[in-house]
């Protein structure tokens, strides 16, 4: 671009010199001798043409990248906007997964703990099953040491569910006779555990006879006793 410049010039001063002299006009063809270059002035008007086209031409090239460059800008950002975004839901759901492997070892736990009771439960039903459902009196009993015994109650306050079961031998709940075959209910609710306490509550022992108390003396909180582990569980505070 110098060059063309510099042979411009050039011609623009030899013009006027020629002018000057009486020389033939400046639209005759003549030819300049630069140091590095040599042409007729209609080249240099075709290459400043050519020129001129070239630089509209880059202009538009220049303009069509730029219009390309703010595309990818643009796409850039609503790049850059959905990776915050993916990123955000990639981290919810990663907090997600998390919350669910601990609630999945929790459920293991709990599922563990379940199994381990109930395979308690099945070894104290099976015990329940296992308990007699008749005692045969011996010297000494009373019907509240009848019900504390392990294997009838564990409890001397329900020792009115004996003497409702044997009316037809029992006159007198404080008075009771050896070999005297009595039947032990095993078809009880909580209902009829409670009303029994209840009535012994109300009820006091024989002379001389002191009951042991096991658990709460209140007739509506319940022991676990081997009588009411499973029928009254419902009921306890």
């Amino acid at each position: 671009m110098r060059k063309l410049i510099a042979a411009f010039s050039i011609a623009v001063l030899a013009g006027i010199g020629v002018a000057q002299a009486g020389c033939p006009s400046p639209t005759d063809k003549f030819v300049l001798y630069p140091p590095d270059f040599a042409f007729y002035p209609e080249n240099l008007i075709k290459a400043y043409k050519e020129a001129l086209k070239e630089n509209e031409e880059l202009k538009a090239k220049l303009q069509k990248c730029q219009e390309e460059l703010a595309l990818l800008k643009a796409k850039e950002a609503e790049l850059k906007q959905r990776y915050g975004e993916l990123s955000s839901e990639v981290q919810r759901l990663r907090q997600q997964i998390a919350e669910i492997e601990a609630l999945q070892r929790r459920l293991a736990e709990l599922q563990r703990e379940a199994q381990g009771k109930l395979s308690t439960c099945e070894e104290m039903l099976r015990r329940w099953q296992s308990l007699p459902k008749s005692y045969v009196v011996k010297k000494g009993d009373t019907l509240w040491g009848i019900a504390s015994k392990d294997y009838i109650y564990g409890d001397p306050w329900q020792w009115p569910l004996i003497y409702k079961a044997n009316r037809d031998k029992i006159h007198n709940p404080h008075l009771i006779f050896p070999k005297q075959n009595l039947k032990i209910p095993r078809d009880i609710t909580c209902k009829d555990i409670i009303e029994a306490r209840r009535e012994a509550l109300r009820t006091p022992p024989p002379p001389g006879v002191k009951p042991k108390k096991v658990g709460p003396v209140k007739a509506e909180e319940v022991p676990q006793t081997a009588t009411d582990y499973f029928l009254c569980k419902g009921c306890r505070k």
